[in-house]
């Protein structure tokens, strides 16, 4: 009987054996697409070119697994491969600036078919560019030969390929591969994307893959994204791009992004900026319009006169349409034409064939922080290029130049720390101002006062330097709870120990429960392991008196928008919240714990 099964088994195999090699043979490989956004534009930055296949290898690690034991993999990649740069040529050129992320076996990475197949000129036969192509190597092989594979990885980075490494987080080896590649992205794996919202441990650990990224010059994408409240804290966390269905699912032709993930994004990406527009401006009143051309306007010839004629004109824009086609800098066209036989080879050709199409093109919109960022993790030959500025519709509405992004951001930090408190380094009452004016506009707006008790006690105890202590304790406390609990919320100081919570939507008791708790958990710094014990403190009043006082608690004031009707005004928050402060403050000296009160009055009744 259990011969019997075999066989059947090895026949069963030995059939989808022979199909797979009739379904390499015949190309019936199907390329799908998968949305790679920037999430701090919303705009698509690439598609991931996945696999797709008739039973019984509609699941593709199945297939690719089943090739591996048939000595098939350089045969299913090759398929698989050739059948995506088909389907990607049929794009162009109305996608001539997208990236495309095609998956590449370590393994066949070293095949010498690979690299005689995959060549600059091979792309250019089928009216694509090396910029276009970035070969995601997954971290899941094994690599045997790490000098040969950094040979290997130079040599495509030299021709303009980029490089990415999957699964980083996961599999074999990804230290070492990582060192060997040195790759333009680091593809974080879903076992540390998923749940990241609710785990403050994964957060620590891609935080510091972001700083990593930075410090060498290579962008994180976050793979595997599903829920919002998981891709509000990557975006929170540094992560500029993202994949995942929430983001979009594989689908035969290139496709946009969810418009409802779409829609909470930009909501989010507008509230980060927000409080920083308080003392600083947006993108779109630093743009300057340079000088502007259409397609085929102009040749080299010309612009070089025009720019010898005015020594003020750093850089032109050719348009296509009303889009903003390609930058064409001073420094970039003499380096160029500037050789011995560059004029002569280029002088009556179109300005454009000189131009980068690859600039750095940002929606007026977008924070001068961010923009900073972007800019400085440009190429080296790109770093000081102005950076291109588009509407809403991706109209071109002129650019910025690296020393007015310098010295913008140079202004606004000085403001920014001006009108933050030095102590806690979070935004004081002009920043505040503008939250709250900001929030009365949300039906659902929900408004936090915090306040320390007894603090003014616990200073003459311990003396100010712990107060100090107690106030960082506070704010760290305060803005944990922000970042995990209630993300659209902001954080600022008041003053003395005065904090704020703005945010436009409501915030569950449970968590107002949660927050009480942490505090409580974290003022155990504070104070000495006697003290803890009984519960309270000695210090002299004002009389001179020794007098017992409870431990520093939390008072948390809430104002909701339901609390309100018709037009309010921000004091309006102020006064409503000081006569419930007293109240919770009261019954917290009485229990010794934090506590909050929400006022459920309504306007009608005050």
């Amino acid at each position: 009987m259990l011969s019997l099964m075999r066989n059947v088994q090895d026949v069963q195999e030995s059939g989808e054996q022979l199909l797979l090699k009739e379904i390499i043979r015949d190309g019936r490989i199907r390329p799908h697409f998968q949305p790679i956004m920037d999430l701090f534009s919303g705009e698509v930055f690439a598609y991931e070119v996945l696999t797709r296949c008739e039973e019984p290898f509609s699941n593709p690690a199945r297939m690719f697994a089943r090739a591996r034991e048939w000595n098939m993999s350089w045969d299913l990649e090759n398929a698989c491969r050739t059948s995506a740069l088909k389907r990607i040529t049929g794009f162009m050129p109305e996608m001539k600036d997208m990236h495309f992320f095609l998956n590449v076996s370590p393994h066949i990475f070293n095949d010498p078919r690979f690299v005689s197949g995959t060549t600059v000129a091979s792309l250019q036969n089928l009216g694509l560019n090396s910029r276009n192509i970035v070969f995601e190597i997954t971290e899941t092989a094994s690599v045997s030969d790490y000098q040969k594979f950094e040979g290997l990885i130079r040599y495509y980075k030299n021709q303009g390929f980029q490089v990415a490494l999957d699964d980083f987080g996961a599999g074999h080896s990804g230290m070492v591969t990582l060192v060997a590649m040195t790759p333009h992205f680091l593809k974080i794996d879903m076992a540390l994307v998923q749940g990241i919202s609710s785990s403050a441990y994964k957060q620590k650990l891609v935080r510091a893959i972001v700083s990593f990224a930075r410090e060498v010059d290579a962008a994180c994408i976050a793979e595997g994204i599903e829920e919002f409240e998981d891709l509000e804290t990557l975006h929170r966390l540094g992560v500029q791009y993202g994949q995942g269905f929430l983001i979009g699912r594989p689908a035969p032709e290139p496709a946009e992004p969810n418009p409802v993930m779409l829609e909470g994004l930009y909501r989010m990406i507008h509230h980060k900026t927000r409080w920083r527009f308080a003392v600083d401006e947006s993108l779109s009143g630093m743009v300057v319009k340079p000088l502007t051309f259409r397609l085929e306007e102009i040749t080299c010839e010309d612009l070089d006169h025009i720019f010898r004629k005015d020594s003020g004109i750093d850089h032109v824009v050719v348009l296509e349409g009303v889009k903003p086609y390609c930058l064409i800098s001073r420094r970039h066209f003499y380096s160029v034409i500037g050789g011995r036989y560059g004029y002569s080879l280029f002088q009556r050709k179109f300005a454009e064939t000189l131009g980068k199409t690859e600039m750095l093109c940002l929606n007026e919109h977008v924070d001068l922080r961010t923009t900073g960022r972007l800019a400085m993790d440009r190429r080296q030959e790109d770093l000081y290029d102005p950076v291109v500025i588009s509407g809403n519709e991706g109209e071109f509405v002129g650019t910025i130049t690296m020393k007015q992004v310098i010295h913008k951001a140079f202004d606004m930090e000085i403001r920014i720390a001006t009108c933050s408190n030095p102590l806690t380094q979070l935004p004081g009452n002009l920043i505040i101002g503008v939250w709250l004016e900001e929030a009365v506009r949300s039906p659902d707006f929900c408004v936090i006062y915090c306040d320390l008790d007894n603090f003014k006690a616990y200073n003459d105890a311990y003396g100010f330097s712990r107060g100090d202590e107690a106030l960082r304790l506070t704010a760290r406390v305060l803005n944990e709870f922000v970042q995990k609990s209630f993300p659209m919320a902001r954080l600022g100081h008041i003053g003395g120990d005065d904090f704020i919570i703005v945010s436009e939507h409501s915030v569950a008791e449970d968590l107002l429960d949660e927050l009480c708790s942490s505090f409580d958990q974290a003022r155990t710094e504070l104070f000495s392991h006697q003290d803890l014990e009984q519960g309270w403190y000695s210090t002299t009043n004002r009389k001179g008196r020794k007098v017992c006082v409870p431990l520093v608690s939390l008072s948390l004031a809430v104002v909701t928008g339901s609390n309100f009707s018709g037009d309010i005004h921000p004091g309006q928050l102020g006064q409503t919240a000081a006569m419930i402060k007293n109240k919770v403050k009261s019954r917290n000296i009485e229990t010794g714990r934090s506590g909050y009160l929400v006022d459920r009055r309504s306007s009608r009744e005050k």
